[in-house]
């Protein structure tokens, strides 16, 4: 197929792909869980064989690093305990 005026009009149109399988909702509260339960997550995750680490550490790296395009946020939608509990995170070295 030639690439004429018409396919690169079809093909400058916007994507039908959907939204993000993993919505924000989805992604605060499974932050929410393990901030709660981080120690109790470490310690079991140090009891995995090395192999086991790797596999379970890639399976949530989706849910811990977003896209670019998500990871965009206004800070005026959080609260002020939200925005504490980051900026601590950071000065932790989380």
């Amino acid at each position: 197929m030639p690439f004429t005026s018409e396919t690169a009009r079809a093909a400058g149109k916007k994507s039908k792909r959907g939204k993000a399988k993993i919505s924000m909702s989805t992604r605060r509260f499974l932050y929410e869980m393990l901030n709660e339960n981080k120690e109790k997550f470490r310690y079991m995750l140090d009891e995995l064989e090395p192999r086991d680490f790797i596999n379970t550490w890639l399976k949530l790296l989706p849910y811990i690093i977003s896209m670019s395009h998500l990871q965009k946020f206004d800070v005026s939608e959080l609260s002020r305990k939200e925005t504490q509990e980051i900026v601590n995170d950071i000065l932790d070295g989380y």
